[in-house]
């Protein structure tokens, strides 16, 4: 008799999740539902581990959340980030010391829940600006970073010799500096060859500006900001590109790799099509715990000054600035480290999670955990027996 999982509103969901998914790739893809039932069923197994996993879904909920504000945060934002509401400092909760603003008979207070930067603007409606430059940065930099180290780990691997050592004593050289310092260095020279460049091409401007969810005003300031990015881009590429090298050398031992040879497979339909995704899985749970990584050493340059500057919203940025008032204005520091913490987590439950999950020893325990119908079922008839 076949055994079927009992399954709650998480399970159900994802077997949702795991039929669109089927049904979207099939429209560009004919038959693929039917040639790739046991890869579908693989995912719906995966995703029934995660829902038994606590921690997972404390991740995965911390993550949805981040997303969510890093998409609409400025559009939920009671205050535009470059508004300063006007209050009086005697009446506003938690009004920072030094600011002296009246606040006009015919506006209102809409929040300043959180409290109030030094510079009158709301707490609250900073953070959720700041999510967005958070959320685009984490992106940016693990979307260019991650694949260009790929690409060179795979090309080491694969073809190996002179080749491989050219890319792995590049590689070498740039993993010899601590990945802060060369960030540091690097987020201080760029930004006035970097402002020049953007100033330069208008289209770009307005399409980064945009991208941050930033007023026009703030076009001087996109220099700063982009030199981060780059900073990071250049010292996030080679630990990929080692993780990449040692997994292709191990790969392309196995009889696959020479039937495809065999068969006159390009080496780059080799490296793509088959060696990549049977090495992608610990790829995947490394990015997922870089995201976190690359918000906090985000947070750590604009604490240092080298991020982006006011009025432009951003966590590191605001914990810098209310120091100045520490301790009497805790908010500006508890506030914004909690919500850098509480991201930061979420982004490492998720990729511990992933790493349980995508080792088919370790997802076996979890799936134990998955009750199943018929066999309870058999169970109690042997007790009542």
């Amino acid at each position: 008799m076949q055994e079927e999982y009992k399954k709650g509103i998480l399970d159900r969901l994802a077997d949702f999740l795991v039929i669109a998914l089927g049904s979207f790739i099939n429209i560009f893809k004919r038959d693929w539902k039917k040639k790739n039932k046991s890869k579908m069923e693989e995912w719906r197994l995966m995703l029934y581990a995660l829902n038994r996993s606590p921690p997972g879904l404390i991740g995965v909920f911390l993550v949805l959340v981040f997303i969510f504000f890093g998409v609409f945060g400025p559009r939920l934002a009671p205050w535009p980030y470059n508004y300063f509401p006007f209050f009086d400092n005697g009446t506003a909760y938690l009004a920072p010391p030094g600011t002296q603003v009246y606040l006009p008979s015919h506006e209102t207070i809409m929040s300043l829940h959180l409290g109030a930067d030094h510079y009158g603007r709301d707490l609250l409606s900073l953070l959720l600006a700041g999510a967005r430059t958070s959320f685009v940065i984490s992106i940016v930099v693990i979307v260019l970073g991650v694949p260009l180290g790929i690409l060179l780990g795979l090309i080491a691997g694969y073809y190996g010799g002179k080749t491989d050592e050219l890319v792995m004593r590049i590689t070498d050289m740039f993993l010899a500096f601590p990945a802060l310092i060369l960030a540091i260095a690097l987020s201080a020279v760029l930004p006035n060859r970097l402002q020049a460049f953007i100033s330069s091409h208008a289209h770009l401007q307005s399409f980064v500006l945009w991208l941050f969810g930033l007023h026009m005003r703030e076009a001087g300031n996109l220099g700063r900001l982009l030199s981060v990015i780059l900073a990071m881009i250049i010292v996030w590429w080679p630990a990929y590109a080692r993780i990449t090298r040692g997994s292709t050398l191990t790969e392309k031992e196995n009889l696959y790799v020479e039937a495809a040879r065999a068969i006159g497979l390009s080496s780059w339909t080799i490296m793509f099509k088959h060696i990549l995704p049977n090495i992608i899985g610990p790829i995947l749970v490394y990015i997922t715990l870089d995201f976190g990584s690359v918000i906090l050493m985000e947070a750590g340059l604009s604490f240092l000054g080298l991020g982006a500057t006011p009025p432009i919203a951003d966590w590191g940025r605001i914990v810098y600035d209310g120091t100045q008032f520490f301790p009497k204005a805790w908010w500006l520091i508890i506030y914004p480290g909690l919500v850098v913490m509480l991201v930061a987590l979420g982004w490492n439950l998720l990729g511990d999670t992933l790493r349980d999950i995508l080792d088919p020893k370790t997802r076996r325990s979890i799936e134990f955990k998955v009750k199943k119908t018929k066999k309870m079922e058999e169970k109690e008839g042997e007790e009542n027996a």
